[in-house]
């Protein structure tokens, strides 16, 4: 089961929530796919941003938020990030729990490691253990388009957790 679910999308607008402490950024954007639409994402201090990219209006990103964190009943919709990534058209993001063979916790999508794949804990720092059993943040190009999808990921982060 996933407990991740992405949010595909231009960032149309960044605002601060609270001018005072500046701590949380309000980022309004405009999804992809059906049925598209606004929604309004809430990013803090502890989100992880991949390579501590600064995320500017016009940007193609994907945003990951937990289905298991309390969401306020409004529109537009208002998630709580846990993680982001730029994707530029061509590159797609997964935040995931990957089995022994490296297959996503909802059966979507299948890692094929190459010697180009980067992979290192949220710090930078290389990773050279297992990825069974790991939460991972994957950026990924082109996929198979065979059930589940398979791709050779270009860089991947190691959260040493579980979810």
């Amino acid at each position: 089961m996933a407990y991740y679910t992405p949010i595909v999308g231009v960032i149309t607008n960044i605002s601060t929530m609270n001018p005072q402490s500046g701590c949380i950024l309000n980022l309004t954007v405009q999804t992809e796919g059906a049925p598209g639409g606004i929604v309004n994402l809430m990013i803090s201090g502890s989100t992880y941003v991949l390579n501590n990219r600064q995320l500017q209006v016009g940007d193609r990103a994907t945003f990951f938020y937990n289905t298991q964190a309390p969401v306020p009943l409004i529109y537009p919709p208002q998630y709580t990030v846990v993680a982001a990534a730029y994707t530029p058209h061509g590159l797609n993001a997964a935040f995931d729990v990957f089995n022994a063979m490296l297959t996503s916790s909802d059966n979507s999508l299948i890692l094929n490691m190459s010697g180009r794949t980067m992979v290192t804990l949220p710090n930078g720092q290389l990773f050279n253990g297992d990825l069974a059993g790991k939460l991972l943040l994957v950026v990924y190009g082109p996929t198979t388009r065979s059930i589940p999808a398979q791709t050779a990921p270009t860089q991947i982060v190691v959260f040493c957790t579980q979810r």
